[in-house]
């Protein structure tokens, strides 16, 4: 390609081609820790999936739902009622 460049003395476009961008960006500051990657953990992203407000309504009303089922199957008894 570059051959071709040469001869006909038109830009092909033969030096973009290859590179794959700036490789090695040189940090500003690079004795202090990213907070952002920092953050960014498997169990962080967990966390916010699995205690999100939505999550733990939903979570709240299947556990009550289950003790008003479990009240009323054993009203009648006091002792498996409240257990």
């Amino acid at each position: 390609m570059r051959d071709i460049e040469a001869a006909t003395g038109e830009d092909l476009g033969s030096d973009r081609v290859g590179k794959k961008g700036k490789k090695g960006k040189k940090k500003k500051h690079p004795n202090l820790s990213d907070l952002k990657q920092r953050a960014n953990t498997s169990r962080s992203r967990l966390e916010k999936k699995v205690l999100s407000k939505s999550a733990m309504r939903r979570v709240a009303e299947v556990m009550s739902k289950a003790d008003r089922r479990k009240h009323d199957k054993f009203s009648n008894q006091f002792n498996y009622a409240l257990n």
